[in-house]
């Protein structure tokens, strides 16, 4: 169900009513494509609740097509929730799916029993109800199902949403805080099927490399312009795909000054000319429209993640570049008619809390592995030919297998059907498997290394930080605090394990191409 309402509507869910999913704002006459869709902003009811209710429908990426869907309070993604720092909320979630299905509230500072990772399913019909005290600093998190070997195909589908825990201080920080004016959610995502009754399809090669699309979509529609006012911007990017990294950047290549990351604020804006975000990851930005030109962004093809800074690496990327070329995302249009209410950067934001390595109690080591002799083996045994069973190795297929025909597909394949595994804590993920004690209020250095491709890591109930990248230390916009790293090679993280884990309900670790978490790239953590 859409609505158009005014563009300063803020939407409350009150008790037994749902929000509309999107806000749709008109455009500037000169303004082309499909106007962006805002996420409706949620905040709880007097009774301190947010509903969300996960659901089926049908949408359309673009005019005229569409095809089977599963949303949040609507036929496809879900509202902003905003929660305030400091308060406490109950999270009512409705599960209306004929499924099992989860809630994971991915970088939202809870402890395991209150979290939606595998060990708390939801059954059809069933409402979950955790309470949680929202103790951490300011900063945009989401939340997405996280069932067992059913991950990919529920976020696919369109599960997923934004949730911000704010303090209300972003004014007295200099920052636009207008939602859906001067202040963006932007949930990327790739599509392969715009059209037809198989929107998620994947063969043996999918779980190789991440199901992946050629047609981008933001907020739901291919390629749509967002009318910004001709002032500074805040936008909030999710990378919310199964397996894409995107390279954004500017035709013009106007700088995003970096604001933020997955744990909160920088100290001060970092300005780059090209914004990598991985799944799961995200960065919020701001960009000066005050010229008031209508500017397209844009991103690179996805080299899978190898974005080192030797000069090797900046040679394949220019080959890649002037081979390629770069793929538009969206449109931004200045509008006359909307009023910023920012027109100069901060100096500084918020200082991010400490983070010494040297206070580490121990060091582990975990390995992103692909398992290709066996998974070889395996696909040969189900009838793979030779020549695709040669692609798994041959990681330059990913853009070329994202483009198949998907008019007529085959019948959707598991990891489990098609005898494909993978690891991270030496063994294939097992539910019953603790993998990783860590005391309680510690830090440990876990270092993580990589084999055939690039990785993105996520870690549930901790926060990190990155101390080397291939032996490099971070750029400025990756020195907070995170929950997710790309990792090509070499990464050393610091991690701080802050939140309870009790052993009948551990917290996840994992490679975030949802593909990969499903086929068992996953291990267990707990807190004593």
């Amino acid at each position: 169900m859409n609505m158009l309402t005014t563009r300063r509507a803020v939407l409350r869910i009150g008790a037994g009513a749902l929000a509309a999913p999107f806000v749709l704002r008109p455009l500037p006459a000169r303004a082309s494509g499909p106007a962006l869709p805002i996420p409706a902003l949620v905040e709880p009811d007097a009774a301190g609740t947010v509903r969300l209710r996960m659901a089926g429908g049908r949408h359309s990426f673009v005019p005229g097509q569409s095809v089977p869907s599963a949303g949040i309070n609507g036929a496809y993604l879900g509202p902003v929730v905003r929660l305030k720092a400091g308060g406490t909320a109950t999270l009512a979630v409705e599960n209306a799916l004929p499924w099992h299905t989860t809630l994971h509230w991915h970088g939202l500072f809870v402890g395991s029993d209150l979290d939606g990772g595998p060990h708390n399913p939801i059954a059809p019909g069933q409402t979950w109800t955790p309470r949680v005290t929202i103790d951490q600093p300011p900063a945009m998190t989401w939340f997405h199902p996280h069932l067992h070997e059913d991950t990919a195909r529920q976020a696919h589908l369109g599960l997923a949403g934004i949730l911000i825990v704010a303090d209300g201080r972003d004014r007295e920080r200099g920052l636009p805080d207008s939602h859906g004016v001067d202040d963006l959610p932007l949930i990327l995502q790739d599509r392969r099927a715009l059209e037809g009754e198989a929107p998620y399809a994947p063969d043996a090669l999918d779980f190789i490399h991440g199901f992946r699309g050629t047609h981008i979509a933001v907020n739901g529609a291919v390629r749509p312009t967002a009318a910004v006012p001709a002032a500074i911007v805040r936008l909030r990017f999710l990378n919310g795909a199964n397996a894409r990294n995107f390279l954004l950047r500017f035709a013009d290549r106007r700088p995003l000054h970096v604001i933020a990351s997955d744990g909160g604020f920088l100290a001060r804006p970092a300005a780059v000319d090209t914004l990598v975000i991985a799944p799961g990851e995200r960065f919020e930005a701001l960009v000066d429209f005050s010229d008031g030109r209508p500017v397209e962004l844009m991103t690179l093809p996805d080299d899978n993640g190898r974005f080192g800074s030797g000069v090797v690496d900046r040679l394949k990327a220019a080959v890649t570049e002037a081979l390629a070329g770069e793929e538009p995302v969206m449109t931004f249009a200045p509008d006359p008619a909307l009023k910023g209410g920012v027109a100069s950067l901060p100096a500084g934001l918020d200082e991010p809390a400490g983070a010494d390595p040297a206070t580490a109690s121990r060091r582990r080591r975990f390995v992103f592995d692909e398992r290709v002799e066996a998974n070889l083996k395996a696909l040969q045994e189900a009838g793979v030919s030779a020549e695709q069973a040669g692609q798994m190795v041959d990681h330059s297929a990913h853009g070329a297998h994202a483009g198949r025909p998907m008019a007529a597909p085959a019948p959707a394949a598991t990891a489990a059907s098609l005898g494909i595994t993978m690891a991270m804590a030496g063994e294939p993920f097992d539910m019953g498997r603790v993998d990783v004690e860590a005391k309680l209020g510690s830090t440990e250095i876990w270092e993580l290394s990589t084999q055939e491709m690039a990785h993105p890591f996520h870690i549930h109930g901790a926060s990190l930080r990155v101390i080397s990248r291939n032996g490099q230390p971070p750029e400025p916009h990756l020195a907070g605090w995170k929950d997710v790293v790309l990792v090509d090679g070499k990464a050393e993280v610091l991690v701080r394990f802050d939140r309870p884990a009790a052993r009948e309900k551990p917290f996840m670790f994992h490679c975030h191409i949802l593909e990969h978490e499903d086929a068992g790239m996953m291990g267990q953590f707990v807190t004593v």
